[in-house]
């Protein structure tokens, strides 16, 4: 059986999950998660992944309401101000898209965040296994993790299936470029990030299966809001990616400004990035 390239290299660059350090500092930790017309997902996960990390205290949840017309906005405002009020919940609208684009829409969110740490946090995903059931909350395992490196860091579910599961230290994403916009749509997006940062020698650290769980989601709710079925944009961008890998381009949106978009703050607070 023919070994995948891609998992031998990440073999040599991974982290033994042996913990070294003391936790030294409290980074301090964003999730951020990008949603257009999924409330039917948010209204059950993100409540709880709020009350499963509650123990951390410098972390934030960004929302990002991708043009949604289901009624997040709403929603948002009529259940979750004490959160936004606190400083646990930070939403974030913008009106300007017309089909939902992974690339774009996650470097928003990252943008936004203040976190020292940036984490992807899809709206049918949840932050705790209850089958596994872990010691300690997500947020704190990250920030542990992060106590034992300093730079050049994947922090990810696992060598492979990560489902959207990634993060880096902020800095890190903003030098990087963030997602690739030139791969629109839907599929392969997380995939280009993480072979980019292969290139440039990056570490990775996983957190494995104790921290995922997720609402089953259908190809038809995939692909409800995209401009196109998302298996033609996953093939696209998958050519895209191998020809940048193979001209040596692991720095994406250069020239461009990207990740571009006028936001709403907390229902008030107008802002364009």
């Amino acid at each position: 059986m023919r070994k995948d390239r891609h998992s031998e290299i990440w073999r040599n660059r991974l982290w033994d999950g042996i913990f070294k350090n003391p936790v030294v500092k409290n980074y301090k930790i964003s999730f951020c998660t990008t949603c257009m017309n999924r409330l039917y997902n948010l209204k059950e996960t993100l409540p709880k992944n709020i009350d499963d990390n509650k123990n951390y205290s410098d972390l934030e949840f960004v929302v990002l309401d991708y043009n949604s017309n289901d009624g997040l906005r709403k929603w948002i405002k009529k259940n979750m101000m004490e959160y936004i009020k606190s400083g646990r919940l930070v939403y974030y609208r913008t009106e300007e898209p017309k089909y939902y684009d992974m690339s774009h829409s996650r470097n928003i969110a990252f943008k936004v965040a203040t976190g020292d740490i940036v984490n992807n946090l899809d709206a049918d995903n949840y932050t705790y296994n209850n089958k596994l059931k872990p010691e300690i909350c997500w947020a704190s395992y990250i920030n542990k993790m992060a106590n034992e490196c300093q730079e050049k860091v994947l922090f990810t579910k696992g060598k492979q299936l990560r489902h959207g599961r990634i993060g880096f230290f902020k800095r890190e994403f903003l030098e990087l470029g963030g997602y690739d916009e030139e791969l629109t749509g839907y599929g392969f997006d997380d995939e280009d990030l993480v072979r980019r940062v292969e290139n440039l020698g990056f570490i990775l650290y996983r957190w494995g299966g104790q921290y995922y769980d997720r609402i089953s989601t259908s190809k038809k709710e995939k692909n409800v809001n995209l401009k196109v079925w998302h298996k033609d944009t996953e093939k696209a961008n998958k050519i895209k990616s191998k020809e940048n890998i193979e001209k040596g381009i692991f720095i994406a949106n250069k020239g461009n400004h990207w990740g571009k978009a006028k936001l709403v703050k907390n229902f008030k607070e107008r802002v364009e990035i």
